[in-house]
């Protein structure tokens, strides 16, 4: 029993030294696997990777994930432009060795004085003299030699080889990648190829052949497609299409696997295609119009040639064509036209004489208008004034005598009266007039006295009427 359980703890201490052991080495493994070049950072707005890597582990970590700066899909984007994989940047830390790129285009790897590649393209974000555009999946950036973009004689790089062949490499740096023109030892096979095949389909159909026939007029697709297959990427390919007479391009319809090419030299310099991968295809369409070839009333039918081609460094030029051809539509007979009647001449009408214009009338002034006057109060009527009638000129009174002495005598009793007169003041004339006698009074009795005392009464009425007109008549 001792001797089991003695037996027991062997095997468990056995397995757990086994685990830590095992566990150290595959540790250090992994970081002797990881290449760290510790250069430069670029942190400019031309690095596709912002700052760059100095460890392939961080460019493993920054094209997954991105930077702050930089996208990882626009980084993705631009690595599969030039043809380097997701799948082998994973695989960095064991397929990448430390080199470098020089500004002649040169590849090297670690010590070697000879160059693994040359002609060496690299790709940035700003635009500089002497790049070329490229948008790819959405994503805009620009292909140049390294002379156009180094400021230095070379810069450390990741470089990949296959089976002794550059594949691609990334600059530590920046994080750009580049592609090159592998320099093969001697004694091995050339491991590069592709092929081009040129095919067209009658607009709408998505059906595409060697040969197509239309009439006249028709819209036609043209497709090239031109694939790496060899094992290892295909640089530099230059793709074109020379196009036949009566076939004319259709603007803004050329696409490179889906994506519009910018490029307009499709037609005579060609497209560059920096790097195709083997196994890889670059898929080229375009559509074309096909003119008629009519001349008057004679149609013609006619076989028009497309041909695409393809080169690349140090690799045949292929080519691939596809036919069109034109017939002409059967024209039905025209049926005789009856002679229409000649129409009578029409009598010419006579020109209506001109009218003189009208001399335009002179717009009248508006009239300002008349502040309402306010009523008047009417007036009264006045009164007319009822004619006076003229006073009668009084007749001059006699002047009246002074009595000098009255005396009544009444029942035997004797009254003795003087009664003074006031002199008469005569109207014609200034001068006085004589007294006249002494009237006598006779004492007759009472009925004598009541005439005396009348007669003396009116004279003194007369004598106040005068007085009074007289004096209304001064």
């Amino acid at each position: 029993m001792r001797i089991l359980l003695s037996t027991k703890n062997i095997l468990r201490v056995s397995l757990i030294a086994a685990i830590i052991v095992s566990t150290g080495a595959f540790q250090f493994s992994s970081n002797a696997a990881a290449i760290s070049l510790n250069g430069p950072s670029d942190c400019d707005v031309n690095s596709v990777i912002f700052c760059g890597a100095q460890t392939s582990s961080s460019l493993i970590s920054k094209y997954n994930n991105g930077t702050p700066q930089n996208s990882s899909k626009s980084i993705h984007d631009i690595y599969s432009k030039f043809g380097i994989s997701s799948a082998e940047v994973q695989s960095l830390n064991t397929t990448a060795v430390a080199g470098r790129v020089t500004s002649t285009g040169q590849v090297f790897v670690n010590s070697s004085a000879n160059p693994v590649a040359r002609n060496a393209l690299t790709a940035g974000r700003k635009f500089i003299a002497g790049s070329t555009q490229v948008t790819f999946n959405g994503t805009t950036f620009f292909t140049r030699p390294p002379s156009v973009s180094f400021h230095s004689a070379s810069i450390p790089a990741y470089v990949v080889m296959k089976n002794g062949v550059f594949q691609h490499a990334i600059i530590e740096s920046c994080g750009n990648p580049v592609i090159a023109t592998p320099n093969i030892p001697t004694g091995v096979p050339v491991p590069t190829n592709y092929t081009i095949n040129k095919l067209v389909s009658v607009k709408g159909t998505n059906n595409y052949q060697k040969s197509v026939t239309v009439t006249p007029g028709a819209h036609v697709v043209y497709q090239i497609t031109v694939k790496s297959t060899g094992t290892v990427p295909v640089t530099n390919l230059n793709v074109k299409d020379v196009l036949p007479a009566h076939v004319t391009y259709v603007a803004s319809t050329l696409t490179d696997n889906n994506n519009t090419v910018v490029d307009n030299k499709f037609f005579s310099s060609g497209v560059i295609i920096a790097s195709l991968p083997g196994g890889s295809s670059a898929v080229f369409q375009f559509e074309g119009a096909i003119g008629a070839t009519t001349t008057g009333t004679v149609c013609t039918n006619e076989t028009l040639t497309n041909t695409g081609t393809v080169t690349a460094t140090s690799l045949p030029t292929i080519s691939s064509t596809a036919v069109v051809g034109t017939t002409c539509a059967p024209v039905t007979p025209t049926k005789p036209v009856t002679p229409v009647t000649p129409i009578t001449p029409v009598t010419p009408v006579t020109p209506i004489t001109a009218v003189t214009p009208v001399t335009p009338i002179t717009p009248v002034t508006p009239v300002t208008p008349v502040t309402p006057i306010t009523p008047v109060t009417p007036v009264t009527p006045v009164t007319p004034i009822t004619a006076v009638t003229p006073v009668t000129p009084v007749t001059p009174v006699t002047p009246v005598v002074a009595a000098e002495q009255i005396v009544a005598v009444e029942q035997n009793v004797t009254v003795e009266q003087a009664a003074q007169a006031a002199p008469a003041t005569s109207v014609a004339s200034a001068e006085k007039v004589a007294p006249a006698a002494p009237v006598a009074l006779v004492n007759t009795g009472a009925g004598s006295s009541a005439a005396l005392f009348g007669g003396a009464s009116m004279i003194a009425f007369a004598a106040y009427q005068w007085a009074l007109r007289r004096r209304l008549s001064l």
